[in-house]
């Protein structure tokens, strides 16, 4: 299925001129037809990634080094000859973005533990003050 940009903006919640953009640097290079870009489901589930790495503050050359590694990873693959020098700095770089990640994991955990903290503990309040008539407003 082909996509126009609007609908793909649309779809993704990705400003027009952000894929714009990605297609100016080479990050996602939809097929063309004259001027107007058309996305194949290849280029929406990039955007995707694209998308929730972005989130997770990764930086556009980090996304652009991951994805050139998995591409790489299928290219080897599909030749079947594999530059073993080349696979294991990609490893290295995907381990240490996975280790930022577990991290990060382990940060919202934290964060998450404490929110829910405080929420128990205004409800308490709210609760103990319904109990006792101090409502004010």
């Amino acid at each position: 299925m082909i996509v126009l940009i609007g609908e793909v903006a649309k779809r993704l919640d990705i400003p027009v001129d952000t894929l714009r953009y990605y297609d100016r640097i080479g990050l996602v290079s939809p097929m063309r037809h004259g001027q107007t870009r058309r996305y194949r489901e290849e280029d929406i589930r990039r955007l995707r990634a694209i998308r929730k790495m972005k989130q997770l503050m990764f930086s556009l050359d980090e996304i652009r080094a991951l994805l050139a590694a998995d591409e790489q990873v299928d290219r080897s693959m599909a030749t079947g000859c594999a530059d073993v020098a080349a696979m294991e700095a990609l490893l290295d770089l995907v381990r240490v973005k996975l280790g930022e990640i577990e991290a990060m994991e382990d940060n919202l955990r934290w964060v998450k533990a404490e929110l829910e903290r405080l929420v128990a503990k205004i409800e308490g309040a709210m609760s103990g003050a319904l109990v006792g008539g101090g409502r004010s407003g």
